[in-house]
């Protein structure tokens, strides 16, 4: 069963598609897709998105000099996330890109004052790597570690950057195995 896991082709967002404007719906699929990898391929700009939902069992590969940034106006809620993870488990994502939201403008209106914009939000998860990455301009904290149906373990953060996020680069808040 593993050998046909390895063995199984990766997918690049790309064949789903690309739009310069709103890229969600191509994200999405990707992550959605039964690949267990995922190549974020780079794009002549930016990957824009609202918020997108956390997934298990995936190797998420970005491409050198990728970008994943929030979509101006699209996270109004207090507790929008560039990426949430809930009770989600076995995903690394790696690659030499930057995920970025706008925190300037989550400090005037439209938005309602809140720290909890985070970019990476994990709730519950284990079996967790981010490598290489620069998590960048969120609302909250640039990566929250927090309690799902239980506290967050085995979670690996190396080489990541966290750059210019409104409360603090990294949040622990409930962790059992964090290097």
């Amino acid at each position: 069963a593993l050998s046909s896991v390895f063995a199984a082709e990766p997918v690049k967002v790309s064949s789903f598609g690309f739009d310069p404007d709103d890229s969600t719906r191509f994200l999405k699929a990707a992550f959605e897709s039964d690949a267990p990898v995922v190549v974020v391929d780079k794009m002549p700009s930016p990957g824009v998105t609202t918020p997108l939902k956390g997934f298990s069992n995936k190797r998420v590969i970005f491409q050198d000099g990728v970008e994943v940034v929030a979509i101006k106006g699209a996270f109004i809620g207090q507790g929008a996330s560039l990426m949430h993870f809930v009770n989600c488990s076995n995903v690394t994502m790696s690659g030499k890109a930057t995920l970025r939201m706008r925190k300037a403008d989550y400090v005037k209106p439209p938005y309602v004052k809140s720290e909890h914009r985070h970019a990476l939000n994990f709730y519950g998860c284990s079996n967790i790597t981010l490598e290489g990455l620069t998590v960048a301009g969120s609302g909250g904290d640039g990566i929250y570690l927090g309690q799902g149906s239980g506290p967050c373990r085995n979670i690996v953060l190396r080489e990541v950057v966290c750059d210019d996020n409104h409360r603090q680069a990294v949040s622990v808040i409930s962790v059992d195995g964090l290097l």
